[in-house]
């Protein structure tokens, strides 16, 4: 019986994700509520699907709601000693309170869940939050530390990864530009 609840719970997930992919929010959330109820005996399914409620919340502006998912999300992967998750989460909590406009929380939770990824060896995915980082700074009109937020990313890429290399490449771009503008 707990094998099936499982596999209905998975597939209420699923099914939440697909319309949350169609910005059907309010679905989506239905469909989450119905995957928890089947969770019930799966503490890994049900962070998974408060992580993904807090990421539908911050969509429909219900910030309140938003972080009461997240932190539910955040006490399940803290338990489970699942500290991707866990880092995962809190780079979606950064989304929050910057969509929240809570700009210097935003930044902080960012640097929080890369660093933590970098340390789990997640360096793609921490480079993703980085990305995040230096967008939010690009809105604010604060370029350099923009570039500072790219550029740190990148050297926490493995040592001669393709992508590190690219990536440096292209920062290396504009001065490379600038230099010949004066020739």
């Amino acid at each position: 019986m707990i094998l099936v609840t499982i596999m209905t719970a998975k597939k209420l997930h699923e099914q939440a994700v697909a319309l949350f992919r169609k910005e059907d929010y309010d679905s989506a959330l239905e469909k989450f509520d119905a995957a928890l109820e089947a969770a019930v005996d799966d503490p890994e399914r049900q962070a998974l699907i408060y992580n993904d409620m807090g990421v539908t919340y911050k969509q429909l502006d219900d910030y309140t709601a938003a972080h009461e998912a997240l932190d539910k999300a955040m006490n399940l992967f803290e338990a489970r000693e699942d500290y991707k998750g866990l880092a995962q989460t809190v780079g979606n909590r950064a989304t929050v309170y910057e969509a929240e406009g809570e700009l210097e929380d935003a930044v902080e939770h960012y640097r929080a869940s890369a660093a933590k990824l970098e340390e789990l060896g997640e360096n793609e995915a921490a480079m993703y939050v980085w990305q995040a980082l230096s967008r939010l700074r690009m809105k604010e009109k604060q370029y350099i530390a923009a570039i500072g937020a790219y550029e740190e990313g990148i050297d926490n890429m493995p040592e001669g990864s393709f992508k590190r290399k690219v990536l440096q490449k292209i920062l290396k771009l504009p001065g490379n530009l600038i230099g010949r503008a004066g020739q």
